[in-house]
């Protein structure tokens, strides 16, 4: 606010924000950073707490994951000229939620194909369709001087809803493990809390 008051030339000019595609899209970013980032972060812990695997074999199990994830991105990229962005971000988010839905099934007695592997490839697809989209969205009907300043506040609003969202989503899995448990720890509890399951 500072900024938008007193500074002849401000970092964040707040008259970007009158522009529909950076408000939509930069909300958006906010929102898919938070959910997005989570996935990782939560897979890790059932890989290593529920399966019992090791943190490399835990980070080697989510390569996959994040190689699909690029290779969409790029496929996105050279699409969105075709299709553009609306058809792309609703097919994202479809695959958002039928990969997050198949993701809160996997309990206990999972394995790493069904219950971690299949459904986040099926969410690496989503963020692969969804960021550069948004990103693209987001800056394209900027003046051509604030275009990097808008591609900042793009790239700053997913990490800010990465980090909002993962705090917020590790406080309610810490409490689901406690009420699951009675104490946080056991595989099951850590099961349930981990991916949502009941």
């Amino acid at each position: 606010m500072v900024e938008g008051r007193f500074a002849a030339r401000p970092l964040m000019p707040l008259r970007l924000f009158r522009i529909r595609g950076v408000a939509v899209g930069g909300g958006m970013l906010l929102l898919f950073g938070g959910i997005a980032i989570a996935m990782w972060y939560f897979t890790s812990l059932f890989l290593q707490n529920v399966l019992g695997y090791g943190a490399l074999r835990a980070g080697l199990g989510q390569t996959p994951a994040a190689v699909v994830f690029m290779l969409v991105a790029r496929f996105a990229a050279g699409l969105l000229p075709r299709t553009g962005a609306r058809l792309l971000v609703l097919a994202g988010c479809g695959c958002f939620l039928a990969g997050f839905g198949w993701l809160s099934q996997a309990g206990a007695g999972s394995g790493y194909l069904t219950g971690v592997l299949g459904p986040t490839l099926l969410v690496a697809v989503g963020i692969g369709l969804t960021f550069p989209t948004l990103m693209a969205a987001t800056t394209a009907g900027v003046p051509e001087g604030d275009a990097g300043v808008v591609g900042g506040l793009a790239n700053t609003a997913s990490q800010a809803g990465g980090a909002v969202g993962l705090a917020v989503l590790a406080t309610a899995a810490a409490a689901r493990t406690r009420a699951a448990s009675g104490a946080p720890g056991t595989t099951a509890a850590l099961a349930a809390a981990t991916t949502g399951s009941s």
